[in-house]
């Protein structure tokens, strides 16, 4: 009986120990603080155009500045009402530890004639590029607002008769939104950053880019 009358004694204790508001060797139980909630403001007040190209530390999108000056399009990265699709850096010219150009990048994908690998945009005729960039931009604008599990064919600025894109966002925990994932895609990409509200529009960031067409077209 006096034991467990101890073991009693010794949980009533520690109970008041933990849940009072003593201080135990000078340090204070925290007190609750309320949770501030905050969501990050998606729009930027500036054009596509401008928001590519503000200086940045990592130069991000130095490489699609480069082609787009390179194929004369930075106009149409002013204009209205359209989804823009930015490529990193990573998308188009990626390195392997050895020092050759990943496969999976745009200057490692679309080899030059000799089967090289290319390193600059000057490598490809400019009517090649442009048509690339232009494939990248989408006629009217396409966010989480409007867009949803399935597959939403939507028409690129590409002139040719193969000009469509696919875009559908992920039934899945984080929701990312991609292009051209579906059956026989030749190569579709997964958005590192989406939903950007740029005052024409609407930017999705990927470090992969996409090619129209499918497999067994």
């Amino acid at each position: 009986m006096k034991l467990l009358y101890k073991l009693k004694y010794c949980i009533i204790f520690s109970a008041a120990v933990v849940f009072s508001g003593c201080e135990i060797a000078g340090l204070k139980l925290q007190e609750d603080v309320k949770y501030e909630y905050h969501v990050l403001d998606p729009k930027v007040n500036m054009t596509a155009l401008e928001f590519m190209n503000l200086p940045r530390e990592d130069t991000v999108f130095e490489l699609m500045q480069e082609g787009i000056k390179y194929a004369g399009l930075e106009a149409e990265y002013s204009k209205p009402n359209r989804t823009f699709l930015f490529l990193t850096n990573e998308a188009i010219r990626e390195y392997n530890d050895d020092g050759s150009i990943n496969d999976d990048s745009y200057f490692g994908y679309n080899v030059l004639p000799g089967g090289e690998a290319a390193t600059k945009w000057e490598d490809y005729p400019v009517e090649e590029v442009r048509d690339f960039f232009l494939y990248h931009i989408i006629d009217s604008v396409y966010s989480y607002d409007n867009l949803g599990p399935e597959n939403l064919e939507v028409n690129t600025l590409l002139d040719a008769p193969d000009n469509k894109a696919y875009l559908k966002i992920m039934n899945a925990r984080n929701s990312k939104l991609r292009v051209n994932d579906r059956p026989f895609t030749i190569k579709y990409a997964e958005a590192r950053s989406s939903n950007i509200q740029v005052t024409n529009g609407v930017v999705h960031a990927f470090a992969d880019f996409v090619v129209p067409g499918t497999l067994d077209e």
